[in-house]
């Protein structure tokens, strides 16, 4: 891989972020010379390849230079690296943000995902909230660096690096991926809540239930995929049975649903029920852990997996680089001059995607000044706006309604085109013919028949570059399998490792593959254009959305391939850390994180309680902790719920011990952290109105410089003068609308 060929950055590394923001972009081909403090036997090894091993990563690079580190934020750090941010740039990934009064506060994983919002929304309604076991977090708040660092090869004109700090608060990026859910408390006023084995209250076809040997996830979010699922299972009368005919009598009614779905999975093992629920393509998760994820004979198919030595000499598997190029357009200046329908000095993005993934791409693109021209069906329009069950009301106007759409699509120009018709397939043509970019996530094959493929769209326009993401490749056993985010998190180990101690395995809140992947390909497409700066050539780029998933699960691999022990579902329980986890506070679903991270900490909490059982001199020593963890934490819930959020996490602060709000959706929006950093953005739009929508966790010097100018498109809005611009006459858009080349939105 030598997309980033020429490209030079230096990382200092104390934790996982930095180190896999550098890991990312030397698989792209950079040059990245890293120091790092991470465990050359543990993660390191992965991370840390070509890296040099340091207890203390320099933090000094040359002017014009551009350094990622996640040093932790001090005064004096602080004063390092605002100066060195007037020679060079530096991005800084920092827990909380560099502005409020949270950013010098200790934090842990664990405390960042609930206090960022992963972890409300998942688990079981009585029980508490459970966060993801590892650093997720912190690789997400990597790949936005990532994403930071590659920004200037969206400008047009001078790509040259510009001195500055630019913040990434971890905070932040966990906030930005929990799938929109403060819009849609906005937009419906009310909360998701925690929903058990099923993704949501309203998604009672994305489960994760029993079968024979195991668990298996259904992810049928679409209204075909539910009539298919009830044929798979034996029963297609379900589709008129008044109580399963639309999602919200679905999920009113689930345990009479279960009674359906339970027998044909009990008959049934894991691999069974997923390759019989794939074939009839209905997206499915076999739930593997990370032992069969690395014998996995489609990984391996693909070459998936790369090999390193630790310095003791112990061979590992870890993830292997999440971008491939399959192809190669020819060589040609890239597009300078202005023309029809683009705006002048930007660059030019087709989006012909669905869903999240895709859209996300698009959407950081169009957030570092992008000319983004969305392209949907007038009726087969992006399932992201809502799947319509036959008798849908249209006057509604519900898919202009959705709080997932409206956020991930600002920014854009929306135009109709029915890309299965000639005239329609032949306007695409025309319009990818002088654009830099086109995102697609079609199924593998599609394309190709529609007469876009890359060989034939690189063939008039040798600069264009062109992204997919499959869910799992377009090669390999399941290379024809279909993906939502859930599926690849499950197919991922992700799934396997969340969960209470004593219970079945459990999906996180966000179908946290969607965001990954979207960061991944955008990621990769800032690469390519610098490749193209280089070269001239377009690209085509494949992002299998399992692959670029596999580094979140990389550090329980390691801990499998280096201990022998699978490991086990721990709730919120930390191997060291004691107290951990999810505390109640006074009030309705009131929770605080609190994660202990050593005996000095927990002396000074103790001293802060001052009750004899924190007192005790038995819990003085981590050992004694870990082995009367369940006594000590039931007493710590105890104190916790008798008194308010605030004055627990005050009493912990006042401790220096890692704690924060476990934030709902409602709370997010007035959380300090993200309410005084310009991380929420009003926008008024048609149809809904005026709320907040979130902005990129990437705070560049002098306040976010995201260019999201215009709101959401309905649907269809900018077809007339899209067409008109690129040459079509007024006189034959009527045509072409009775034709069903294009369309008006619906009715309402």
């Amino acid at each position: 891989m030598n997309l980033l060929a020429g490209e030079r950055f230096f990382v200092a590394s104390y934790t996982i972020a930095a180190a896999y923001a550098g890991w990312l972009l030397r698989t792209l081909g950079a040059t990245v010379e890293h120091t790092t403090a991470l465990d050359p036997e543990g993660i390191g090894a992965f991370l840390g390849q070509g890296a040099t091993f340091v207890r203390e990563p320099g933090l000094d690079v040359a002017e014009s230079s551009v350094l990622i580190t996640d040093v932790s934020v001090d005064a004096a750090t602080r004063h390092r690296l605002g100066a060195l941010g007037e020679r060079a740039c530096v991005i800084w990934i920092t827990p909380w943000g560099l502005d409020n009064t949270w950013s010098d506060r200790p934090e842990t994983d664990l405390v960042l995902q609930g206090a960022g919002g992963w972890m409300a929304s998942t688990g079981d309604p009585d029980r508490e909230p459970l966060g993801p076991p590892g650093g997720q977090c912190r690789f997400v708040g990597g790949l936005y660096a990532a994403v930071a660092a590659l920004s200037r090869f969206a400008r047009d004109g001078d790509r040259a690096t510009s001195p500055g700090l630019i913040d990434i608060p971890i905070v932040e990026a966990v906030a930005a991926t929990t799938i929109y859910d403060s819009v849609a408390f906005q937009y419906y006023g009310r909360l998701r809540g925690r929903s058990g084995n099923r993704y949501s209250y309203a998604q009672s076809t994305i489960v994760t239930l029993p079968c024979k040997d195991g668990h298996i996830g259904i992810h049928a979010s679409l209204h075909s995929q539910w009539v298919r699922l009830a044929a798979l299972v034996g029963h297609p009368e379900l589709i008129d049975d008044p109580r399963f005919a639309s999602p919200a009598q679905r999920s009113r009614n689930v345990a009479a649903l279960d009674e359906y779905l339970l027998p044909w999975l009990l008959e049934r093992t894991r691999t069974e029920a997923y390759g019989e629920l794939q074939r009839k393509r209905i997206p499915a998760s076999s739930h593997p852990d990370v032992a069969e994820v690395l014998e996995s004979p489609h990984l391996r198919s693909r070459g998936a997996w790369a090999e390193v030595t630790t310095p003791r000499g112990m061979n590992l598997r870890v993830p292997g680089g999440p971008v491939r190029v399959q192809a190669s357009g020819g060589n040609a200046p890239p597009h300078r001059e202005p023309v029809q329908p683009w705006r002048d000095g930007r660059l030019r993005v087709v989006d012909l995607s669905m869903g999240w993934a895709g859209p996300l791409v698009s959407h950081v693109l169009a957030a570092f000044g992008a000319d983004v021209i969305k392209v949907e069906g007038p009726n087969r329009f992006d399932w992201w706006r809502g799947s319509r069950p036959p008798g849908d009301d249209l006057s509604l106007a519900l898919h202009e309604r959705s709080h997932v759409f409206n956020p991930v699509n600002r920014g854009k120009r929306g135009i109709t085109l029915n890309l299965a018709t000639a005239r329609g397939a032949e306007l695409a043509r025309q319009l990818i013919g002088t654009a830099d970019v086109v995102v697609e996530n079609f199924r593998t094959g599609v394309i190709e028949n529609l007469g876009l493929g890359f060989e034939s769209l690189s063939a008039m326009n040798p600069g264009l570059i062109m992204l997919r993401q499959p869910g799992f490749g377009s090669s390999g056993p399941e290379g024809s399998y279909l993906a939502f985010g859930n599926t690849i998190e499950g197919m991922s180990g992700l799934t396997s490792l969340v969960g209470y101690q004593d219970g079945p395995p459990a999906m996180m809140s966000n179908a946290f593959g969607d965001p990954v992947s979207g960061l991944i390909g955008t990621a990769a497409v800032l690469a390519a254009l610098a490749a193209r700066e280089r070269d001239g050539r377009g690209r085509l780029l494949e992002c299998a959305q399992l692959e670029g998933f596999l580094p979140l699960v990389s550090e329980a691999l390691i801990d499998f391939q280096t201990t022998g022990q699978v490991p086990a579902r721990r709730g919120n329980a930390r191997t060291g850390h004691g107290p951990s986890g999810a505390f109640p506070c006074r009030g309705d679903d009131c929770w605080v994180a609190i994660e202990v991270a050593d005996d000095a900490q927990w002396a000074e909490l103790a001293r802060r309680i001052d009750e004899p059982w924190a007192l005790d001199k038995g819990f003085a020593q981590s050992a004694e902790r870990e082995a009367g963890r369940q006594d000590l934490e039931a007493k710590l819930e105890a104190w916790t719920v008798a008194r308010s959020r605030e004055e627990v996490v005050s009493a912990c602060v006042a401790a220096g011990v890692p704690v924060g709000p476990v934030n709902n959706e409602a709370d997010l929006l007035s959380f300090e952290p993200l309410a005084t950093s310009g991380f929420w953005v009003g926008e008024e739009r048609p149809i809904v109105g005026f709320h907040l929508y979130p902005s990129l966790p990437i705070r560049f010097s002098g306040g976010r410089s995201q260019q999201h100018a215009c709101p959401a498109p309905l649907l269809g809005q900018h077809t007339a003068d899209v067409l008109v611009a690129m040459g079509v006459a007024a006189a034959e858009l009527p045509e072409l609308i009775a034709g069903g080349v294009i369309g008006k939105p619906p009715a309402g």
